[in-house]
């Protein structure tokens, strides 16, 4: 078996002493991984979401398989945040995609994520955020937050449910508001606004989804925490 693709690297492991297992998100096969040998004349340091083309080959799908690729000058930017932002989108690919099951949507709105251009720490954390939210839709954990599920009315939504990810007006939610999360503006409004103070809370609702997904509330996201912890600063 053998397939040739483009996509977007993820990630990459030790194997052995000449070796490395590549993680790579591939426009028509999903997620795949294999075996990547280093050469002394091939020195090409792979980021997050870097562009390659590349070829696999194995006996069938289910081994490791072998992985030549060729890097694209394709995602330039080395501003640090952008840097943990991508990062931390190959890292939330990697553990919730399985391999090789083709998503388009989520393909499409990778790409769109690296051809950002640094606008500010903001604009782009907003804009992950908005990626994040989308990553949730396409896994099937999708939030309604700009229609009450109760009334049918859209547009005063003021809370949210963790159990269902549907929100609910003030008038309906009042009673319950320790148990459900305030939706934050920049939400509501598509993070067409910078909002600090909202950015937070909605990476605590999205990243307290992701961990109901994965049923282990004390998963540590490692680059998803470093954004939190930009934040602070700001």
């Amino acid at each position: 078996m053998k397939i040739h693709d483009e996509g977007f690297f993820l990630y990459s492991k030790n194997f052995g002493e000449k070796s490395k297992i590549l993680y790579i998100l591939s426009k028509d096969y999903g997620l795949i991984k294999g075996l990547s040998k280093s050469f002394k004349n091939k020195n090409i340091n792979l980021i997050n979401l870097d562009k390659i083309q590349f070829t696999w080959s194995s006996r069938n799908q289910n081994s490791l398989g072998y992985l030549n690729y060729e890097q694209e000058n394709y995602n330039l930017s080395s501003h640090y945040f952008y840097t943990v932002i991508k990062a931390s989108a190959s890292e939330l690919c990697i553990k919730f995609l399985p391999l090789w099951e083709q998503n388009t949507s989520i393909y499409k709105e990778i790409k769109n994520l690296t051809l950002l251009k640094y606008d500010s720490n903001s604009y782009l954390v907003g804009k992950y955020i908005e990626w994040e939210m989308n990553f949730l839709k396409y896994l099937g954990y999708g939030l309604n937050i700009n229609k009450c599920c109760v009334t049918g009315e859209s547009n005063n939504t003021y809370f949210i449910s963790p159990k269902t990810g549907n929100a609910v007006n003030f008038e309906i939610g009042k009673k319950y508001a320790k148990n459900l999360f305030k939706i934050p503006k920049c939400m509501k409004e598509n993070f067409q606004k910078n909002k600090y103070n909202d950015y937070k809370e909605a990476l605590k609702i999205t990243g307290y989804f992701f961990l109901k997904i994965l049923e282990n509330n004390k998963f540590k996201f490692i680059f998803r925490n470093q954004i939190i912890n930009k934040l602070d600063g700001l």
